[in-house]
């Protein structure tokens, strides 16, 4: 899971993977990875927008938007997981809402 500090926007997306990818590219990583993004956003995301995938490294979004309290995330991921991961999922989600 990361915390990131920043506004998180649309077309700030494919930069922050690009980092991303560059810093966990490397011994102190597995080579196959989920990456868990937690930030806030002032832009509108659909589902599609928040789960990117490559060969080894999934990444994915979980944005709030704290003016209009909106979650954007998408969870359909975890079937690509696996069974194990999805109580883990489940708790983040019911965590990140009552959050709000």
């Amino acid at each position: 899971m990361i915390f990131w500090n920043r506004l998180i926007e649309k077309k700030s997306i494919k930069d922050i993977l690009i980092y991303l990818e560059e810093k966990t590219n490397n011994n102190n990583f597995p080579k196959y990875k989920t990456l868990i993004i937690f930030g806030e956003t002032k832009d509108e995301f659909s589902k599609n927008d928040l789960v990117y995938f490559n060969t080894n490294t999934y990444v994915v979004f979980y944005l709030i938007n704290d003016d209009t309290n909106d979650i954007y995330m998408d969870d359909s991921w975890i079937s690509e997981m696996g069974l194990n991961y999805k109580k883990y999922v489940r708790r983040i989600n019911d965590i990140v809402k009552k959050g709000i």
